[in-house]
C-alpha cells in the first residue's frame, strides 16, 4: 500500500514541476538579434478583446521596406499571459515579416510589436583598428 501511495506522490511531484517550468511563460518572444545601434523600424499595439470561449488571431503583415530587419521584439502586455505570436514568413534578414499572434481560449490579445533594422557598420571601427 505504501508503495502505490510513494508512486502517486512522486507523479504529483513531476506534474507540479513541469506545470512550473512549462506553465510559466509569458509570452514575449524576440526573432533574431537586438544590437546596439539598431534602428526601430515600426512599433505597434496589438489589442484584441477576448471572444467568449474562442480563441482570438490577428496577423501582421509588415509589408516589405529598404531595410533589413534584425530582430522583432514581441512583448506580451496581458495579465494572464496565455498569448503567444508565431513568425510564418520573414524576418530577421528579410525586409518584410508576417507574424501570427493567438490567444488562449477565451481571453484576448494586448501585445507590442517592435522591429528593428541591421544597424549600421561603424565606419571609424573599420578604419582605426
Amino acid at each position: 500500500m505504501m508503495y502505490f501511495v510513494r508512486i502517486i506522490s512522486v507523479a504529483i511531484a513531476i506534474v507540479s514541476f513541469l506545470g512550473v517550468v512549462f506553465g510559466s511563460h509569458d509570452g514575449s518572444t524576440t526573432f533574431g538579434v537586438l544590437k546596439k545601434g539598431a534602428r526601430l523600424l515600426h512599433k505597434e499595439e496589438i489589442v484584441v478583446p477576448r471572444k467568449f470561449f474562442r480563441v482570438v488571431e490577428k496577423k501582421i503583415n509588415f509589408q516589405p521596406q529598404l531595410h533589413k530587419i534584425s530582430a522583432i521584439v514581441i512583448t506580451d502586455n496581458s495579465e494572464s499571459k496565455g498569448g503567444k505570436a508565431s513568425l510564418l514568413e520573414g524576418g530577421p534578414t528579410a525586409n518584410f515579416a508576417v507574424i501570427l499572434f493567438k490567444s488562449a481560449r477565451n481571453r484576448g490579445l494586448n501585445f507590442t510589436l517592435e522591429i528593428f533594422d541591421v544597424a549600421p557598420d561603424c565606419f571609424r571601427c573599420k578604419t582605426s583598428g
